[in-house]
């Protein structure tokens, strides 16, 4: 690629997209379980609005990185986004529970199509040479959508409806699906391509370790997600949206920093400070009494978390060849489901036997765990070279 600029028309227009794709898919989640609850559900059906949701999109990605490995991405993802369009409309139109929780799986489908399509798509538009700090960019699309949707999802249904929710959400998905327009298609080489094993395409091989690292680097999310609202009531500390939302601001502004940093010295040293620093925000807080430790609590998860995922997604599409970019992709979005599915389901196990501030104690050490790891594979990495 000559051009060695980032924010060229399709990376800038694939952006905007995608950024209208996660706010319209994450302002629902906070509002559909209460929905179900209004229909009568069970809390094991509540509990099913997610699990169907993650199985689906799991289950699509491996289709999905066979199929982008010599086919044209741009349609693929514009057919995610009208598929995210339809089935967003049709929620109010299902009256029975098990109609809603089918839709789900079909929801995490079209939303595995989406988030595998547009991260492949995307790093056909920014140089190789500065390929970590672009995602790093674009990765901004995903963590600030997915932090200020929420709100505006329940700021739209209290005040209006649950409809009105939905025919938002759907409008950004026709908005996301008209931005895709605007992205050039680059002509895929085809190549002769292996027979499609499911088994083989929902786990790349040569990006097992990278996926490893997901896994482990999503169970101190998930701690936050699942436990953080829980606990801050616990402590008496008010304001606990802070947390999300300059862990989302501080993770965008250093975006440009860490990215640079990986493209010059590689993905070792950069994830293991990161690592290194989110540790110590968990830590701290499991300590935590008032606002001002929750600020530097997230401050510091901001800085690691949030400098770690973008440069696990950069050093997995760099292990592979170009036509096996959609089928790392989909390795990477699998093992981050995977990594909070888990974290949900065992950390609640936990939460029964041992305190929270035990539990983000506990989870912290998956950092350690992350740096350990990379620092064996750098050691490893210069042996090879000797």
């Amino acid at each position: 690629m000559k051009n060695q600029r980032i924010f060229n028309k399709s990376f800038l227009f694939l952006f905007i997209s995608n950024f209208l794709v996660f706010i319209g898919f994450e302002m629902m989640l906070p509002i559909l379980p209460a929905y179900l609850l209004s229909m009568n559900a069970s809390s094991i059906q509540v509990g099913l609005v997610t699990s169907l949701f993650t199985i689906g999109a799991v289950l699509i990605r491996p289709f999905v990185g066979y199929y982008l490995m010599d086919s044209q991405r741009k349609s693929l993802a514009i057919c995610a986004s009208a598929a995210l369009m339809v089935i967003t409309i049709l929620y109010p139109f299902l009256n029975m529970i098990w109609l809603l929780l089918l839709l789900r799986l079909f929801h995490g489908a079209a939303w595995g199509v989406s988030t595998t399509a547009n991260s492949t798509m995307v790093v056909d538009f920014i140089p190789k040479t500065r390929l970590g700090e672009g995602i790093g960019y674009f990765s901004i699309s995903t963590t600030v959508g997915a932090i200020i949707a929420p709100s505006i999802g329940i700021l739209i249904y209290d005040s209006f409806s649950f409809d009105i929710l939905i025919w938002s959400s759907a409008v950004l998905s026709l908005l996301a699906l008209l931005a895709l327009q605007f992205v050039y298609s680059p002509t895929i080489v085809k190549r002769e391509k292996k027979p499609f094993r499911f088994w083989d395409m929902i786990f790349e091989k040569d990006v097992w370790f990278q996926a490893l690292l997901t896994v482990i680097t999503t169970l101190g999310f998930g701690a936050i997600i699942t436990f953080l609202v829980l606990f801050g009531k616990q402590r008496e500390v008010d304001h606990i949206f802070l947390f999300f939302l300059i862990n989302a601001t501080v993770s965008t502004l250093l975006r440009p920093f860490t990215g640079k940093w990986y493209d010059k010295k590689g993905p070792w040293s950069i994830i293991i400070m990161a690592a290194v620093l989110g540790f110590f925000s968990l830590v701290i807080l499991s300590y935590m009494t008032n606002e001002s430790q929750l600020i530097i609590a997230a401050i510091l998860f901001g800085a690691g978390y949030g400098t770690v995922m973008p440069c696990l997604q950069t050093w997995t599409v760099q292990k592979v060849c170009e036509e096996k970019r959609g089928a790392a992709n989909a390795t990477f979005f699998s093992s981050f489901d995977v990594g909070v599915g888990v974290s949900a389901f065992v950390l609640g196990i936990l939460a029964e036997s041992i305190s929270l501030e035990m539990i983000f104690r506990f989870v912290s050490l998956s950092f350690i765990v992350v740096a350990v790891l990379v620092y064996k594979d750098y050691l490893n990495e210069k042996i090879r070279h000797i």
